[in-house]
């Protein structure tokens, strides 16, 4: 890998989204839809999913981890040393979203796959919907804190920093590239679940995965080593 270009590791970034999404869909299409039918409980129809979903979830958010970890390095080194952006509070706020994001993207996997599999066992133990519900929302309170706040850091932070970065000339992007972030492209794909609940799963990973992707083709040429 010591051969590799600048451009080669950051759009490592992109690979590990990929995986992210694989992982996002695994975990949430067909788990849980809004409803209103005589079965929802809470407003909201509960489906017991194979448990090897989560699972699989879980190892592909470690590895993406460990992807985005070299992209995040490399993509900070250019922007550093190539657009000295190094005393800026935006690339500052950049710096600390991308770093969190190492840990949290792991994390997050594991920490949500967890209540699913909660619901699963009170399901098979009990058979109750209540039951099985209160079991893992029980879970989610305990986690609910470092979620948030990880969803705040990595996703609100590294948001605001890539459009005031985009929007105040101190990267050579286009203005359009400001929607290439993860809450913009999060919130449109909440319209994908007007044609079914769960198709917006992967829309937040969607969101770094098109953040990294403009950064490798437009932040380093095809040959440069930062």
């Amino acid at each position: 890998m010591s051969k590799w270009t600048s451009r080669q590791r950051i759009l490592l970034g992109c690979a590990a989204m990929a995986l992210a999404i694989v992982g996002d869909y695994l975990l949430g299409y067909g788990t849980i839809e809004m409803s209103s039918g005589p079965g929802a409980y809470m407003g909201i129809a509960w489906n017991v999913a194979p448990d090897w979903r989560y699972a699989a979830s879980s190892v592909l958010g470690f590895i993406s981890a460990a992807l985005f970890a070299v992209a995040a390095v490399a993509l900070l080194r250019v922007m550093e040393r190539k657009y000295a952006l190094g005393g800026s509070k935006l690339y500052k706020l950049f710096k600390i979203a991308n770093w969190g994001g190492i840990l949290y993207f792991a994390f997050i996997h594991i920490g949500i796959c967890m209540l699913p599999v909660v619901f699963n066992a009170g399901m098979a133990a009990t058979g109750d919907v209540p039951t099985s519900v209160d079991m893992a929302l029980r879970v989610l309170k305990s986690i609910a804190v470092p979620l948030a706040l990880g969803f705040i850091v990595c996703d609100g932070f590294v948001t605001v920093a890539w459009i005031g970065m985009v929007v105040g000339g101190r990267l050579p992007l286009k203005r359009i590239a400001l929607i290439l972030n993860p809450v913009t492209v999060a919130l449109l794909g909440q319209l994908m679940n007007v044609i079914a609940n769960g198709l917006d799963s992967g829309f937040e990973s969607l969101g770094w995965g098109l953040m990294y992707l403009v950064c490798a083709m437009k932040l380093v040429g095809k040959d440069e080593r930062v």
